[in-house]
């Protein structure tokens, strides 16, 4: 269960990291390849500030595992095969997840196979529509709202809480 508190630092740390997405990177083509590892540094902080038990981990290492590969492809222009490079990041972000986890940080293997799916599938969509997945500006707008939904959650009260409070006198 995901304290309230933490729900609320997390939903700060998503828009502070969209918000920065927009500013620093906007609608630029050429800074779009930053925005993976971006991203995953965003929910790298939101991890951090959960602690070992927190939540975020699984996104965060392959989103900075990807998004570091995505951008060394775009600054150095190896002669490799990009999607290798790629799959390659988001790998090795796994594999740093698999070390974390065997330390006892909460790094789930589902969610860390979930995003791998997630970025190859935006990855091999975003051709046909490149006008939104090809834009920072879109993925800026998904750390919003998932930070304002765990603002929200934040915010509303929890049932179970209040429960055991009430039996508890």
């Amino acid at each position: 269960m995901i304290s309230s508190g933490l729900r609320l630092r997390q939903g700060l740390i998503l828009l502070v990291g969209a918000l920065a997405i927009l500013l620093l990177i906007g609608g630029s083509p050429s800074g779009f390849f930053w925005t993976p590892l971006s991203v995953g540094l965003t929910y790298l902080v939101g991890a951090l500030a959960g602690g070992r038990r927190g939540s975020y981990w699984a996104t965060a290492v392959v989103l900075v595992g990807w998004g570091a590969a995505v951008g060394a492809v775009h600054a150095f222009s190896p002669n490799l095969d990009t999607a290798g490079v790629y799959l390659f990041g988001a790998g090795l972000g796994a594999c740093a997840g698999a070390v974390l986890a065997r330390r006892g940080v909460a790094v789930d293997p589902l969610g860390m196979a979930a995003t791998i799916a997630a970025a190859g599938g935006l990855l091999a969509l975003e051709p046909r529509i490149s006008s939104v997945l090809g834009d920072a500006r879109s993925y800026a707008l998904f750390l919003a709202v998932v930070g304002v939904v765990n603002l929200a959650l934040a915010l509303v009260p929890d049932p179970g809480r209040r429960a055991s409070t009430h039996s508890a006198g």
